[in-house]
């Protein structure tokens, strides 16, 4: 047998075909014998019936009057009723023969009976006859006092029609037998259907088509399910890929500026002379280094963050406080552009979290008002306490946020400036979201082109106990 054919044998397909198909048949075998074995039953019962009421009849007769009373009494019944059509047969208790009665012109019972030691139950057995293949069946029974009675008649008709429901059956059998195993096969190859273009999918990805789909069937099961989820992980798997793609894209492009920068001050520090202009050199060289540095460990804190491992501090502690502690950090810087910032707090905004992380939240938002509002303008931080919860504002009058970029500004190293010429490591936003997360904090953004932004963020307020610490 070749490998291939092997491997059909072994195919689920056909070993789900085989177990259908026996399933299929040896029901229908069943339902077949059941049906035979209640109509073979129900022909049987009524010639049994007969037979058996006499023979009840005959052994009471024989307890009344003795087996001679008994013989007597058959004789007269057979002399006065027509009874031609049973054997009848009655022995005493030494197996003398007293009584051997037949139908017209038929041999009489033979000497010898298969069954000749029958008990005070009713016995019942075939005696097949070589002429014209007979068959007769034989009721047996003791007779109370010793002796025995036999009764025989004629079942050969009987015993023919059930050879021919038979053979019938054994006829229907033979295509019930294929229709099981076509229907095994169709129903086999429907099932695995999903499963096959499940595994067609997974080939033609593996050869490098991730646009590769698996096709819904259209069905409401689970199958088509298993598809439509499939489906949706390719879909992620494809959109994560693409993400690391152009986050990878991005690192190179943000690290080559400093790290081509870097290489330009060291190989100008290389041909300074000049003290002063070689510190120049050397300061450049930090300079850039400490931004590479300033990036990663960047990465490494929202790394942390979003997977929980972010080392915190949490201690209770006024949000209304750092808020204008921000504020008065960059006033300075937004005085100078010419951009009006103001707070709008009112009492106490408890929560527990680390207040560094804060106050790096709050910097990153307000770094990010001031840039991009232009001289005329305003930044707002505002806070609130309400339904358990502090919710902080940061709204400016900038440039604001084009629809198609807002779902993605969070992303890290994401920029809605593609030119990425401002600079930035367009980290802060992808920091804020992953501290904020780490607190249990949630952030909110709602923007327009030309019309300003406005960041909203909310933490779970202080409990009661951790308010005193205050």
């Amino acid at each position: 047998m070749s490998l291939k054919s092997r491997a059909l044998f072994r195919s689920t397909t056909v070993r789900l075909t085989v177990r259908y198909s026996l399933i299929f048949i040896s029901s229908a075998l069943i339902l077949f014998l059941l049906a035979y074995s209640l109509l073979s039953d129900a022909v049987r019962q009524g010639d049994r019936v007969a037979m058996a009421q006499k023979l009840r009849e005959y052994a009471s007769i024989g307890l009344k009057k003795g087996l001679s009373g008994l013989v007597d009494f058959v004789r007269t019944e057979r002399e006065n009723y027509d009874y031609d059509e049973y054997y009848l047969r009655i022995v005493d208790a030494d197996g003398k023969q007293l009584l051997n009665l037949s139908p017209s012109d038929l041999p009489p019972l033979p000497e010898k009976l298969e069954n000749d030691a029958p008990s005070a139950g009713i016995q019942w057995f075939f005696l097949p006859q070589k002429k014209d293949a007979a068959l007769l069946e034989v009721a047996s029974r003791a007779l109370p006092g010793g002796g025995v009675v036999y009764m025989g008649k004629d079942a050969s008709d009987r015993e023919r029609l059930l050879r021919q429901f038979r053979v019938i059956f054994a006829g229907i059998m033979a295509p019930v037998a294929l229709i099981g195993l076509a229907a095994g096969f169709v129903l086999a190859r429907r099932v695995l259907k999903p499963i096959q273009n499940l595994i067609d999918t997974v080939r033609a990805i593996d050869t490098g088509r991730m646009d590769a789909r698996v096709p819904a069937v259209g069905a409401d099961d689970e199958l088509n399910e298993l598809a439509l989820l499939f489906n949706a992980m390719l879909d992620k798997i494809k959109a994560l890929l693409a993400g690391m793609r152009e986050a990878l894209d991005n690192v190179a492009h943000d690290l080559r500026t400093p790290a081509t920068r870097t290489l330009a001050a060291v190989e100008v520090a290389a041909t300074k002379t000049d003290p002063d202009a070689l510190r120049e050199a050397l300061l450049d060289c930090a300079e850039e280094t400490r931004r590479m540095v300033s990036m990663l460990d960047i990465l490494m804190d929202i790394s942390e963050a979003e997977t929980g491992a972010m080392r915190l501090h949490l201690g209770p502690m006024d949000m209304a406080t750092l808020i204008g502690e921000t504020a008065e950090l960059y006033q300075y810087v937004a005085e100078e552009k010419g951009v009006a910032v103001v707070v709008d707090t009112t009492g106490r905004l408890p929560v527990m979290a680390d207040v560094d992380r804060m106050r790096q939240v709050l910097a990153n938002l307000l770094d990010n008002a001031v840039k991009y509002t232009p001289a005329g303008g305003r930044v707002e931080l505002s806070g609130r306490l309400h339904d358990g919860a502090v919710s902080v504002c940061v709204a400016d009058t900038g440039e604001g946020i084009g629809a198609e970029d807002i779902p993605r500004i969070f992303e890290r190293l994401y920029r809605a400036d593609k030119s990425r010429s401002r600079r930035g490591l367009g980290l802060g936003l992808s920091l804020v979201r992953a501290v904020l997360f780490a607190h249990g904090g949630v952030i909110d953004v709602q923007s327009r082109p030309g019309q300003g932004s406005r960041f909203t963020f909310s933490l779970p307020a202080a409990t009661e106990g951790e308010l005193p610490a205050l």
